[in-house]
């Protein structure tokens, strides 16, 4: 399991990487719980673009149905958190 350190870090690094792939969105309006849709107006395409460049920087790939089912940045955060721990050639 993460640290708290370790956490923040990654909530900081999709909180930069958000902000720089959504359009008018800044990391100061990016709360962890603020749901994608409702509170920061990432619409479907914002949403493919935001994961496709969380698999560029993770090196992960993110099926379109755990991409859906994400709705929150710490949501996304902890997805994380668990992909990049999981040993390198897990399930196929």
């Amino acid at each position: 399991m993460p640290s708290t350190a370790d956490e923040r870090q990654l909530l900081d690094e999709l909180r930069d990487l958000l902000a720089a792939t959504v359009e008018d969105l800044s990391v100061e309006e990016i709360d962890p719980d603020a749901s994608l849709q409702d509170d920061l107006g990432v619409d479907s395409l914002a949403r493919l673009e935001l994961v496709a460049a969380i698999e560029d920087r993770w090196q992960i790939e993110v099926p379109q149905e755990q991409a859906e089912s994400l709705t929150t940045v710490r949501q996304i955060a902890a997805h994380l958190a668990e992909a990049v721990a999981a040993p390198a050639g897990g399930t196929a």
